[in-house]
């Protein structure tokens, strides 16, 4: 494993540093996406805002990342290093690791500015600006759902990717706040590091020692398919599952009336904004906004479509 390891990092090493020098992209600015995962469908949508920017701005950006969750932190960290090995015009990246704050004094340190997307950074002292959805908000809107799906009564498990991460403890005490004159209980909080088996397996043991659960809340796009999938297979038809983004499956789940609804965000604005932060910077040297809270808005079976 360690051997591959070093083979990777060696990879994205030499690949970047093609890349910065290629002749290709030496017209305008080369910026570097620093992506949590390469494929995703929530982060495709972010690619296309990157891909309308440069088209705007005259900059090229390369997406880079890992293509799974299986060694998310490592890989990202690994690409985040690589990335300011290159000594690009600018980069911008999900901050939501404890590893960030050092990885952001590192490229500030070498003067390459680096904007945050989706998840800042907890010491923004090194970064120009953050596009991304405010996460108490989020967290809050998901709480208001769970008490819409339940009628505010009944017990709640939390599926969560990351307990380390700082946007996602806020999300959960927003939610948190939202229930809290209810007759909601949490009982249980489960990390599946973003990966939907770790989840479905998570949600199978949950299912088992809390038979009278009413409610599960899944912090990212892949809990709460894991949460869905174990619901159908159970035959837990009484559950309610609320959760994040607005993936085609998930969005069937919801039609299908297995998710009551998810809270959804706006990647492709924080794609757009990453580069047009790291533009403005370079070309004036000051951006419109530090910080853009770009919204949410609750999908359900009401609105499915029609909300975008």
């Amino acid at each position: 494993m360690k051997r591959k390891l070093v083979a990777t990092m060696l990879a994205m090493v030499l690949a970047l540093t093609a890349l910065a020098g290629c002749g290709a992209l030496a017209e305008g600015y080369n910026f570097i996406f620093v992506c949590p995962i390469v494929g995703l469908e929530y982060w495709n949508l972010c690619t296309d805002g990157i891909e309308a920017a440069d088209a705007e701005f005259g900059t090229s950006t390369q997406v880079v990342g890992p293509t799974d969750a299986t060694n998310f932190v490592t890989e990202v960290v690994g690409y985040m290093e690589s990335a300011i090995a290159t000594k690009p015009d600018g980069i911008f990246c999900y901050a939501g690791l404890d590893s960030m704050p050092k990885l952001l004094a590192s490229a500030a340190e070498q003067g390459i500015p680096v904007v945050t997307i989706d998840s800042d950074c907890s010491d923004t002292t090194n970064r120009i600006a953050y596009a991304g959805t405010d996460p108490y908000n989020a967290g809050y809107a998901s709480g208001e759902a769970m008490v819409a799906a339940t009628g505010g009564k009944g017990k709640v498990a939390i599926l969560t990717s990351s307990l380390g991460s700082e946007k996602e403890q806020i999300e959960i005490k927003a939610f948190m706040d939202a229930i809290a004159d209810t007759e909601l209980e949490v009982v249980v909080t489960e990390e599946t590091n973003a990966d939907l088996s770790v989840g479905v397996v998570k949600m199978e043991a949950i299912a088992q020692t809390y038979p009278d659960l009413t409610a599960v809340l899944g912090t990212s796009a892949y809990d709460v398919q894991a949460a869905a999938k174990v619901k159908v297979e159970y035959g837990l038809k009484d559950l309610q599952l609320v959760g994040y983004d607005d993936q085609e499956e998930t969005l069937k789940y919801i039609r299908d009336g297995v998710i009551y609804g998810v809270i959804v965000q706006d990647p492709y604005t924080m794609g757009y904004l990453g580069v047009k932060n790291l533009y403005d910077y370079l070309t004036t040297g000051a951006v419109e906004s530090e910080h853009v809270d770009t919204g949410t808005i609750t999908v359900t079976l009401e609105n499915i479509d029609s909300y975008k």
